[in-house]
């Protein structure tokens, strides 16, 4: 398997995680019967759980277009050093992003979020070069 479907992998994996964070939080507060319930009333929670909502909805928006690139890039055998080196960036940037996206970190955030860009589009060079 190529370093960039393995980055492709963790991406998909980190998924997990951003899903359960925020339902966590609010059965935490709510209790376990909540969270077994229909959760037709939300309970109050503090921001950074709202902020782990909207971090994993990005995540998952900009999921399918890292996954198509990636997969291009691998099925028209364009991989090489410079689309691993720039899937592992997109990776680690993509991680920062929602890390410093849940603690509230608006720089950190947009300057990871604009470096996964870059990485991307790093990868999308190497398919058309």
């Amino acid at each position: 398997m190529t370093t960039d479907l393995i980055c492709l992998l963790i991406l998909a994996l980190w998924t997990i995680p951003l899903n359960h964070i925020p339902a966590i939080a609010r059965v935490t507060k709510a209790g376990v019967a909540w969270g077994l319930s229909n959760r037709d009333t939300m309970p109050e929670v503090p921001d950074w759980v709202c902020r782990a909502d909207r971090a994993q909805r990005n995540h998952h928006d900009n999921l399918a277009a890292i996954a198509t690139v990636i997969l291009i890039a691998h099925v028209t055998q364009q991989t090489n050093n410079i689309t691993a080196i720039a899937s592992i960036t997109v990776v680690g940037l993509r991680i920062l992003h929602s890390l410093s996206y849940i603690a509230g970190i608006p720089t950190v955030r947009s300057f990871a979020y604009a470096g996964s860009i870059v990485g991307l589009l790093a990868i999308v060079w190497q398919i058309f070069a």
